[in-house]
């Protein structure tokens, strides 16, 4: 276990996680700009990376192609919508907030380490977009499916339409909320849906997200 980072404190304060994921070790330190030049290669390794800072994804791709059977986990304060979706593009296994409870973190490290993708912070989330863009009742139907990791064909079922449809809805809302990408869409569930009639009957949202791939 290795934690990159020029902060070597944080790897004691991340010590109640490791101990609540069962990883009853201690881990080595290592400096962001000696990463791939000191990962030995073909090993398996679980990165702790830490995230406070601006991080060079390429240098963490190189040490990905480098270590492909290495888990690669960021491990933030305060999580940036921008930190939180380069992670997931960059194919990294996960990212742990530390503002979330302990016993929660250490569960998506357990479940890191069995192979998933996790994705766990508790934080607001500023969002990039218009100011109250109109919705349909159908689109904010589709939102919160969207939100809740429904895929197209999933959606379609629920509400008893096509695919294409569902398409079309996906891509107006990309459109009026200024997004690009699903995730994205996703993270702007709650700010939208906030206080909405036509969703009252579907699950909550709260400022504590988790996005298992």
């Amino acid at each position: 276990m290795v934690f990159v980072t020029d902060r070597p404190l944080l790897a004691v304060g991340f010590r109640e996680v490791l101990l609540g994921a069962g990883l009853d070790m201690q881990p080595g330190i290592l400096e962001p700009a000696r990463l791939v030049v000191s990962l030995p290669a073909g090993e398996r390794w679980l990165i702790i990376v830490d995230g406070e800072g601006a991080l060079d994804w390429g240098a963490l791709d190189s040490a990905r192609r480098r270590s492909p059977d290495s888990l690669f986990v960021v491990c933030c304060g305060a999580t940036r919508p921008e930190l939180l979706l380069a992670a997931m593009d960059h194919g990294l296994d996960g990212l742990i907030s530390m503002r979330i409870p302990v016993a929660e973190a250490s569960e998506a490290l357990a479940q890191i380490c069995r192979g998933e993708r996790q994705f766990r912070f508790q934080d607001t989330l500023e969002q990039r977009r218009p100011d109250s863009p109109p919705l349909s009742p159908r689109e904010k139907v589709v939102l919160a499916m969207v939100a809740d990791g429904l895929r197209n064909r999933q959606i379609a079922v629920a509400l008893g339409t096509s695919e294409n449809n569902v398409k079309v809805h996906i891509n107006r809302l990309l459109r009026k909320t200024g997004t690009k990408r699903r995730q994205e869409l996703a993270l702007l569930a709650r700010p939208l849906l906030t206080d909405s009639p036509e969703t009252s009957n579907l699950p909550a949202f709260d400022d504590g997200w988790m996005f298992g791939v």
